[in-house]
Protein backbone atom coordinates (compact mmCIF):
# COMPACT_ATOMS: atom_id res chain seq x y z
CA UNK A 1 0.00 0.00 0.00
CA UNK A 2 0.87 3.69 -1.09
CA UNK A 3 1.39 6.51 0.83
CA UNK A 4 -1.63 7.83 -0.49
CA UNK A 5 -3.78 4.78 -0.03
CA UNK A 6 -2.65 4.63 3.36
CA UNK A 7 -3.27 8.20 4.28
CA UNK A 8 -7.13 7.31 2.71
CA UNK A 9 -7.87 4.36 4.40
CA UNK A 10 -7.02 5.98 7.61
CA UNK A 11 -9.07 9.38 6.98
CA UNK A 12 -12.28 7.09 5.49
CA UNK A 13 -12.03 5.23 8.95
CA UNK A 14 -11.87 8.30 10.92
CA UNK A 15 -13.98 10.12 8.50
CA UNK A 16 -17.10 7.37 9.60
CA UNK A 17 -16.10 7.87 13.80
CA UNK A 18 -16.07 11.58 14.13
CA UNK A 19 -19.13 12.32 11.64
CA UNK A 20 -20.70 15.46 12.29
CA UNK A 21 -24.25 16.92 10.79
CA UNK A 22 -23.37 19.98 8.50
CA UNK A 23 -25.44 22.15 6.97
CA UNK A 24 -23.30 23.54 3.16
CA UNK A 25 -24.29 27.13 1.94
CA UNK A 26 -24.75 27.73 -1.56
CA UNK A 27 -24.93 31.47 -1.92
CA UNK A 28 -26.31 33.39 -4.85
CA UNK A 29 -25.76 36.99 -6.05
CA UNK A 30 -29.28 38.01 -5.54
CA UNK A 31 -31.67 41.35 -3.82
CA UNK A 32 -32.62 39.21 -0.42
CA UNK A 33 -35.64 40.15 1.75
CA UNK A 34 -35.73 41.23 5.38
CA UNK A 35 -35.74 37.64 6.87
CA UNK A 36 -34.36 35.69 3.94
CA UNK A 37 -30.88 33.62 5.50
CA UNK A 38 -28.08 35.64 3.54
CA UNK A 39 -24.72 37.31 3.51
CA UNK A 40 -24.80 41.29 3.50
CA UNK A 41 -28.48 42.70 2.84
CA UNK A 42 -30.29 44.66 5.58
CA UNK A 43 -30.65 43.15 9.18
CA UNK A 44 -33.73 42.32 10.37
CA UNK A 45 -34.26 44.79 13.61
CA UNK A 46 -37.34 44.68 15.66
CA UNK A 47 -39.20 47.40 16.88
CA UNK A 48 -37.38 49.24 19.38
CA UNK A 49 -33.74 47.58 18.96
CA UNK A 50 -30.70 49.17 17.55
CA UNK A 51 -28.25 47.84 15.47
CA UNK A 52 -24.99 46.55 17.57
CA UNK A 53 -22.00 49.27 17.69
CA UNK A 54 -18.29 48.78 19.30
CA UNK A 55 -17.56 50.77 22.06
CA UNK A 56 -17.34 54.19 20.20
CA UNK A 57 -20.14 53.98 18.41
CA UNK A 58 -19.71 52.96 15.74
CA UNK A 59 -22.32 51.18 13.82
CA UNK A 60 -21.57 47.44 12.86
CA UNK A 61 -22.53 45.75 9.30
CA UNK A 62 -24.68 42.53 8.66
CA UNK A 63 -22.21 39.65 7.60
CA UNK A 64 -24.76 37.41 7.59
CA UNK A 65 -28.12 36.29 8.85
CA UNK A 66 -30.01 32.71 9.26
CA UNK A 67 -33.73 32.03 9.08
CA UNK A 68 -33.70 29.51 11.72
CA UNK A 69 -36.53 27.67 10.43
CA UNK A 70 -33.94 26.19 8.19
CA UNK A 71 -32.31 24.60 10.00
CA UNK A 72 -34.27 21.59 9.82
CA UNK A 73 -32.88 18.61 11.27
CA UNK A 74 -29.49 20.63 13.05
CA UNK A 75 -29.91 18.90 16.49
CA UNK A 76 -28.91 21.56 19.32
CA UNK A 77 -28.74 24.95 17.11
CA UNK A 78 -32.21 27.08 17.11
CA UNK A 79 -35.50 26.16 15.20
CA UNK A 80 -37.16 29.81 14.82
CA UNK A 81 -36.33 32.55 14.57
CA UNK A 82 -33.17 34.49 13.36
CA UNK A 83 -29.17 33.93 14.11
CA UNK A 84 -27.12 37.49 12.86
CA UNK A 85 -23.61 37.90 12.41
CA UNK A 86 -22.22 41.27 12.37
CA UNK A 87 -18.96 42.85 11.88
CA UNK A 88 -17.21 46.29 11.99
CA UNK A 89 -15.85 47.28 8.83
CA UNK A 90 -12.48 47.92 9.55
CA UNK A 91 -9.46 46.73 8.06
CA UNK A 92 -9.26 43.24 10.39
CA UNK A 93 -13.19 42.88 9.59
CA UNK A 94 -13.57 43.48 13.19
CA UNK A 95 -11.35 41.43 14.54
CA UNK A 96 -9.59 41.55 17.63
CA UNK A 97 -6.59 39.24 17.54
CA UNK A 98 -5.59 39.73 21.06
CA UNK A 99 -9.06 39.32 22.09
CA UNK A 100 -11.26 37.03 19.48
CA UNK A 101 -13.83 36.68 21.91
CA UNK A 102 -14.60 39.45 22.72
CA UNK A 103 -18.07 40.78 21.22
CA UNK A 104 -17.34 44.86 20.87
CA UNK A 105 -16.29 45.16 16.94
CA UNK A 106 -18.34 41.70 16.23
CA UNK A 107 -21.75 40.75 17.62
CA UNK A 108 -23.91 37.49 17.10
CA UNK A 109 -27.51 38.71 17.71
CA UNK A 110 -30.12 35.93 18.17
CA UNK A 111 -33.82 36.96 18.17
CA UNK A 112 -36.33 34.37 19.07
CA UNK A 113 -39.11 35.64 17.06
CA UNK A 114 -40.15 36.99 14.57
CA UNK A 115 -42.33 40.51 13.70
CA UNK A 116 -43.61 40.07 10.55
CA UNK A 117 -45.15 43.73 10.68
CA UNK A 118 -41.41 45.36 10.79
CA UNK A 119 -40.83 46.84 7.06
CA UNK A 120 -37.21 47.53 5.86
CA UNK A 121 -37.54 51.31 4.89
CA UNK A 122 -37.99 51.68 8.24
CA UNK A 123 -34.52 49.57 9.14
CA UNK A 124 -32.70 51.53 6.32
CA UNK A 125 -33.47 54.92 7.97
CA UNK A 126 -31.42 54.14 11.42
CA UNK A 127 -28.81 51.57 9.53
CA UNK A 128 -25.61 53.41 8.62
CA UNK A 129 -22.78 50.99 9.12
CA UNK A 130 -19.57 52.10 9.70
CA UNK A 131 -16.59 51.64 6.73
CA UNK A 132 -13.26 52.81 7.34
CA UNK A 133 -12.46 52.38 3.52
CA UNK A 134 -14.28 50.38 0.71
CA UNK A 135 -11.15 48.23 0.21
CA UNK A 136 -11.41 46.71 3.51
CA UNK A 137 -14.77 45.53 2.50
CA UNK A 138 -14.76 41.74 2.28
CA UNK A 139 -17.92 41.56 0.45
CA UNK A 140 -19.67 43.73 -2.41
CA UNK A 141 -23.07 42.16 -2.89
CA UNK A 142 -25.34 40.71 -0.76
CA UNK A 143 -25.94 36.56 -1.15
CA UNK A 144 -29.13 34.84 -0.39
CA UNK A 145 -28.58 31.22 1.35
CA UNK A 146 -29.24 27.80 -0.01
CA UNK A 147 -28.75 24.80 2.68
CA UNK A 148 -27.97 21.24 2.04
CA UNK A 149 -27.71 18.83 4.53
CA UNK A 150 -25.08 16.40 4.55
CA UNK A 151 -22.58 14.60 7.03
CA UNK A 152 -18.70 14.91 7.63
CA UNK A 153 -15.89 13.47 9.03
CA UNK A 154 -12.97 15.51 11.38
CA UNK A 155 -11.03 17.77 8.18
CA UNK A 156 -7.29 18.00 8.13
CA UNK A 157 -7.74 22.01 9.50
CA UNK A 158 -9.18 20.53 12.90
CA UNK A 159 -6.12 20.91 15.87
CA UNK A 160 -7.73 17.33 17.23
CA UNK A 161 -7.17 16.15 13.55
CA UNK A 162 -3.40 15.04 14.15
CA UNK A 163 -4.04 13.26 17.54
CA UNK A 164 -7.19 11.51 16.00
CA UNK A 165 -5.44 10.24 12.88
CA UNK A 166 -2.27 9.05 14.49
CA UNK A 167 -4.19 6.98 16.68
CA UNK A 168 -5.86 5.49 13.61
CA UNK A 169 -3.14 4.73 11.86
CA UNK A 170 -1.38 3.22 14.75
CA UNK A 171 -3.94 0.76 15.15
CA UNK A 172 -4.10 -0.08 11.01
CA UNK A 173 0.10 -0.19 10.47
CA UNK A 174 1.14 -2.07 13.67
CA UNK A 175 4.65 -2.39 12.31
CA UNK A 176 5.11 1.52 10.93
CA UNK A 177 4.07 3.52 13.55
CA UNK A 178 3.77 7.44 13.10
CA UNK A 179 4.24 10.26 15.76
CA UNK A 180 2.26 12.57 14.02
CA UNK A 181 0.15 13.00 10.48
CA UNK A 182 3.57 15.27 9.20
CA UNK A 183 5.92 12.00 9.24
CA UNK A 184 4.42 11.59 6.38
CA UNK A 185 6.20 14.72 4.60
CA UNK A 186 9.62 13.35 4.18
CA UNK A 187 9.50 13.93 0.33
CA UNK A 188 8.17 15.98 -2.63
CA UNK A 189 5.08 13.99 -2.95
CA UNK A 190 3.62 14.32 0.36
CA UNK A 191 2.58 17.94 -1.35
CA UNK A 192 0.95 16.55 -4.14
CA UNK A 193 -1.10 14.09 -2.53
CA UNK A 194 -2.30 16.56 0.04
CA UNK A 195 -3.23 18.45 -3.44
CA UNK A 196 -4.88 15.72 -4.73
CA UNK A 197 -7.20 14.82 -1.55
CA UNK A 198 -7.52 18.55 -0.26
CA UNK A 199 -11.33 18.63 -1.36
CA UNK A 200 -11.56 15.29 0.44
CA UNK A 201 -10.08 16.71 3.74
CA UNK A 202 -9.75 20.30 3.83
CA UNK A 203 -13.06 21.30 5.07
CA UNK A 204 -13.46 24.15 2.46
CA UNK A 205 -16.38 26.12 1.66
CA UNK A 206 -19.26 27.74 3.51
CA UNK A 207 -21.65 26.35 5.93
CA UNK A 208 -23.09 25.86 9.41
CA UNK A 209 -21.64 22.73 11.39
CA UNK A 210 -19.46 20.17 10.73
CA UNK A 211 -15.53 20.80 11.26
CA UNK A 212 -13.55 24.22 9.79
CA UNK A 213 -11.36 24.98 7.57
CA UNK A 214 -8.21 27.44 7.58
CA UNK A 215 -5.82 29.19 5.82
CA UNK A 216 -3.51 28.76 8.81
CA UNK A 217 -4.25 27.47 11.83
CA UNK A 218 -6.58 26.78 14.26
CA UNK A 219 -7.01 29.49 17.25
CA UNK A 220 -8.34 26.86 19.44
CA UNK A 221 -5.11 25.05 20.01
CA UNK A 222 -3.98 27.72 22.03
CA UNK A 223 -4.87 29.67 25.44
CA UNK A 224 -7.84 27.71 26.80
CA UNK A 225 -9.83 28.29 23.31
CA UNK A 226 -10.40 24.26 23.16
CA UNK A 227 -13.94 25.05 25.03
CA UNK A 228 -15.35 26.42 21.40
CA UNK A 229 -15.58 23.40 20.19
CA UNK A 230 -18.89 23.77 17.38
CA UNK A 231 -18.36 25.53 14.58
CA UNK A 232 -21.51 28.09 13.95
CA UNK A 233 -20.93 29.58 10.45
CA UNK A 234 -18.11 29.41 8.09
CA UNK A 235 -17.91 31.96 5.26
CA UNK A 236 -14.79 30.65 2.49
CA UNK A 237 -13.67 33.57 0.71
CA UNK A 238 -15.29 33.36 -3.32
CA UNK A 239 -13.42 35.07 -6.27
CA UNK A 240 -15.81 35.48 -8.75
CA UNK A 241 -17.23 39.04 -9.80
CA UNK A 242 -19.65 37.54 -11.82
CA UNK A 243 -21.12 35.52 -9.75
CA UNK A 244 -20.32 37.47 -6.10
CA UNK A 245 -17.33 38.28 -4.73
CA UNK A 246 -16.30 37.31 -1.00
CA UNK A 247 -12.72 37.84 -0.28
CA UNK A 248 -11.04 37.84 3.27
CA UNK A 249 -7.85 39.06 3.28
CA UNK A 250 -5.93 37.20 0.53
CA UNK A 251 -8.63 34.25 0.05
CA UNK A 252 -9.36 33.61 3.64
CA UNK A 253 -12.23 32.10 5.22
CA UNK A 254 -13.81 33.62 8.07
CA UNK A 255 -15.27 31.02 10.68
CA UNK A 256 -17.58 31.71 14.54
CA UNK A 257 -17.06 28.75 17.03
CA UNK A 258 -19.67 28.31 20.14
CA UNK A 259 -19.54 25.48 22.93
CA UNK A 260 -22.04 23.45 22.37
CA UNK A 261 -24.19 23.41 25.76
CA UNK A 262 -24.26 27.40 25.51
CA UNK A 263 -25.69 26.33 21.80
CA UNK A 264 -28.17 24.16 22.69
CA UNK A 265 -29.10 27.08 25.96
CA UNK A 266 -29.40 29.32 23.14
CA UNK A 267 -26.92 31.68 24.69
CA UNK A 268 -24.52 33.71 21.92
CA UNK A 269 -22.80 35.95 24.52
CA UNK A 270 -19.57 34.13 24.16
CA UNK A 271 -18.47 33.41 20.90
CA UNK A 272 -15.37 32.55 19.15
CA UNK A 273 -14.55 34.79 16.00
CA UNK A 274 -11.61 34.01 13.71
CA UNK A 275 -10.62 35.10 10.38
CA UNK A 276 -7.17 34.00 8.31
CA UNK A 277 -5.48 34.44 4.77
CA UNK A 278 -2.38 33.13 3.43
Amino acid sequence: MNKKEAILKVYNCIKKETAKKAMSIELKKQKTQLIDSKVGGTPYLPVGAEIPVDDEGKQLTLLAQINCEELVGMEDYPQKGLLQFFILMDDCYGLDFDNQNKQNTFRVVYHDSIDNNVKEEDILKIYNPYIEDEDYMPFEDEFKMVFTTYEEGITSEDFNFDEIFVKKYNELFKDNQIESFWDFDDDESFDDILEEINDEISGCGNKIGGYPYFAQSDPREYDGLDVYDTLLLQIDSMDDYENGYIMWGDGGVCNFFINKDKLKNLDFSDVLYNWDCY
